[in-house]
């Protein structure tokens, strides 16, 4: 069977950069979005990356309150 976790894991500027506050966050971000087979396709991050094709900005979480359609016209805007 595939394994079907986010492929972006290793490259995302959230943990790559430490953007979170401590290591806590950084594993529940990663067990809620990350490694869970397809749950990473309810990530905005990923979303809005799959959508725009560009970097999404590091404030923008996996849980965003901003809707997609908010979070692709701040990544279109600049």
């Amino acid at each position: 069977m595939e394994n079907d976790v986010c492929k972006n894991l290793d490259k995302c500027p959230i943990f790559v950069k430490g953007i979170l506050v401590n290591d806590f966050a950084d594993l529940a971000y990663k067990n809620m979005y990350c490694l869970v087979p397809g749950k990473y396709k309810t990530c905005k991050r990923y979303l809005a990356a799959q959508a725009t094709g560009k970097p999404v900005p590091e404030s923008i979480m996996p849980n965003s309150s901003k809707s997609l359609e908010e979070i692709i016209q701040i990544i279109n805007s600049k």
